[in-house]
């Protein structure tokens, strides 16, 4: 399937107009079989002439190519297109016959792709298809090279990349310089290396340079060969990757009760650094807009002349670093270089704070969050966006429980950015913000504005990209961002965010949850603890009874069979009918509720009395045992022969059965009295024992 797409995407990129343009000649295999030719330009292809049609079976071509130029004599032949059938190949030799080292023997699409140089002075191919399948064959594209056409080099590090973490320390650069035809003979030796950086100048192959700071380092080498008298000239790029920071990342709440999903958000702010001025900081309290307006400006000078906004997606982004007691109370407006405005934001809406300000006083900056507006926002507008709430101490020492807020992130512009289509890059772009209400607070900390990537010169502006996320709980990894984890148990409890960069960069963050206990209890009944059983008639005080605390701040709600007993609010509940009774119990200073069930079942508890028994040792009715006696409490029993007298006497009759001991066959009397949840009961009859 993928080598199908791939096949696909190279007919879209190289559709077969262009590669049979009649500026330049093609050599079909079969046309010319057996042939050695001579040329410096034109396509090597199959016979069946393009890439839509296929090749023949049974197919068995050769031919030889050999430049066809003194000045250029090294040759190449780069495959642009490579699709054979199942036992098709072609096979390709570093000369000029089947006799000649063999370079490849390839099938399916293992040349796409693939530049050939020979070591010798041609290339010689044969082709071989099988009776059966076939694919769409080659499209080659034949060139030839004076010598210093192929002088190329390769710059690394010692740590094998060039793009490094923050405070790596010394690095070694090193540069290789080497020809591409292994058909050139050069000393390695020879090769002289001039490396310029920060106006020094330092000779030979490797550089030591020390890396601390996130930024682009551009380093200018020069590289000779004086045996070819082949020269190269070039920049390369160090790049040093920027920290990111983690606003909005966080716990779906920092205090929350045990057994509770906490969800973990995790967020990197991934940094784009520049070599240029971007932003403005500058905190600084958001004036009366009543007299006057926060205005700041951003000037560029680093793109093309004729660089402007074609469209909203041009926009990268802009962010305010801000905090204000009333979202609803400010005004942003973007004025470009040429005099196009739009309103990013207009008042009203929801009351909201953005970040976290100090409400009382407007000396005492509070906590900037940034927020941003861009062509693919994750919010809507700011005057419609939901508000968050939390808890917050501010920079004064003012703490404010469950105050709303407008969570960090993109949001959508009052007015579309499609109204600074035609505006020039280049210029004074000026960011204004009014706030409406002389009594409301804020403090902008700063702003920043971006354009689309691909209007910046690459060694001036790169962000790094999250390629891996993960949370931990206790060093443990969680699935998932965001990711949930469980806590039965009270305590303070971290859990750690990490992302790697691009750069193979690791950073992380961590987060803290409070979980609080939940209120633990149990039901007790008069005399049981747990399930119990009903027989006719009964009814039962049901207790909550507490095991964690004292129970001073709970409240309660019963249930039955998950029906609300209105007005059940109580610890204790007289139950009267059979089923699955619960409470809920919820502790008002923690917030956090538990449920606690007892399951009361309906049972026949009618006592079953015999009135005969065979105490005859046999092992059957050899007990005057009473059915269902379990159920009831303080049974005693007093037996009676036929004159009166008593012969069996027992006040915990249940498992102490009379075994007629000593007494003859006959008919006795008994009298039993028991209780049950507390009623005194009596029952009485006769008995015969019969052996």
């Amino acid at each position: 399937m993928i080598r199908s797409i791939i096949l696909f995407l190279l007919i879209l990129l190289f559709p077969v107009k262009s590669f049979t343009d009649i500026s330049q000649i093609t050599y079909p295999i079969d046309t010319h079989d057996g042939q050695v030719i001579e040329t410096c330009i034109g396509f090597f292809v199959d016979s069946g002439k393009d890439t839509l049609t296929n090749y023949g079976s049974n197919e068995n071509y050769s031919v030889t190519f050999t430049s066809s130029d003194e000045e250029k004599p090294f040759l190449s032949v780069e495959f642009i297109f490579f699709d054979l059938g199942p036992g098709d190949y072609l096979y390709v030799y570093d000369g000029g016959s089947s006799d000649a080292p063999l370079l490849f023997q390839a099938t399916n699409d293992e040349l796409t792709g693939v530049k050939i140089f020979p070591t010798s002075d041609s290339l010689h191919f044969h082709f071989e298809s099988s009776p059966s399948e076939h694919g769409r064959g080659w499209w080659a594209d034949i060139r030839c090279y004076e010598i210093c056409e192929l002088f190329a080099a390769d710059i690394t590090t010692n740590l094998q990349t060039l793009k490094l973490c923050p405070d790596t320390g010394p690095v070694t650069l090193i540069a290789e310089a080497y020809y591409k035809s292994e058909a050139v003979v050069y000393d390695p030796d020879q090769i002289e290396y001039q490396w310029y950086y920060n106006g020094q100048a330092h000779t030979g192959a490797t550089l030591d340079h020390e890396f601390y700071d996130p930024g682009a380092y551009p380093f200018h080498i020069n590289i000779y060969d004086p045996v070819n008298n082949c020269e190269l000239d070039f920049y390369e790029t160090v790049q040093v990757g920027t920290i990111p920071y983690f606003a909005g990342t966080q716990p779906n709440r920092d205090t929350i009760c045990a057994e509770d999903p906490i969800i973990l958000t995790g967020v990197a702010n991934m940094v784009t650094w520049t070599g240029f001025p971007t932003s403005v900081h500058d905190t600084v309290p958001i004036p009366d807009g009543t007299t006057e307006s926060y205005v700041s400006t951003l000037t560029f000078d680093v793109f093309e002349e004729d660089d402007i906004l074609e469209s909203e997606d041009d926009f990268g982004r802009i962010c305010l670093i801000i905090d204000h007691v009333d979202q609803s109370h400010l005004r942003f407006e973007l004025l470009c270089p040429d005099g196009s405005q739009v309103m990013l934001k207009d008042y009203g809406g929801v009351n909201a704070n953005l970040g976290e300000p100090v409400v009382y006083d407007n000396v005492t900056p509070g906590i900037g969050y940034e927020y941003c507006f861009t062509p693919t926002p994750e919010y809507g507008l700011m005057n419609h966006t939901t508000p968050n709430y939390h808890g917050y101490t501010d920079q004064a020492g003012n703490y404010y429980a469950n105050a709303a807020y407008l969570p960090e992130g993109t949001y959508t512009s009052y007015e579309s950015l499609e109204n600074l289509t035609g505006c020039p890059l280049n210029g004074t772009w000026t960011l204004t913000v009014t706030d409406n209400t002389p009594t409301s607070n804020g403090y902008m900390s700063g702003w920043n504005l971006f354009f689309h990537d691909d209007f910046y010169p690459d060694s001036l502006i790169f962000t790094p990209e999250v390629v891996s996320e993960i949370w931990y709980d206790n060093g443990n990894p969680l699935e998932g961002n965001p990711a949930t984890a469980i806590k039965d148990e009270k305590g303070d409890y971290e859990f750690r965010f990490e992302i790697t960069d691009n750069f193979n960069c690791t950073y992380d963050t961590t987060v803290y949850v409070n979980i609080l206990p939940l209120p633990e209890a149990e039901i007790i009944s008069y005399h049981q603890v747990h399930d119990l059983t009903f027989c006719e008639g009964d009814s039962t005080l049901l207790t909550v009874n507490p095991v964690n605390n004292d129970g001073y701040n709970w409240i309660y709600q019963w249930y039955l069979e998950n029906t609300q007993l209105p007005g059940r609010t109580y610890d204790t509940l007289m139950a009267k009918e059979t089923g699955t009774y619960r409470v809920d119990i919820t502790d008002t200073i923690s917030g956090c509720l538990a449920s606690v069930e007892i399951e009361i079942t309906d049972e026949n508890c009618e006592l079953q009395i015999p009135n005969v028994f065979t105490p005859n040792y046999d092992g059957i009715n050899d007990y005057f045992e009473i059915i269902n006696l379990e159920h009831y409490e303080k049974a005693r029993i007093i037996i009676y022969n036929r004159w009166g007298d008593k012969v069996f006497e027992h006040s915990n009759y249940y498992g102490n059965w009379w075994a007629g001991e000593g007494a003859p066959d006959g008919v006795y009397y008994y009298v039993l009295t028991y209780e049950r949840l507390g009623v005194k009961r009596r029952a009485h009859g006769v008995v015969h024992i019969v052996r």
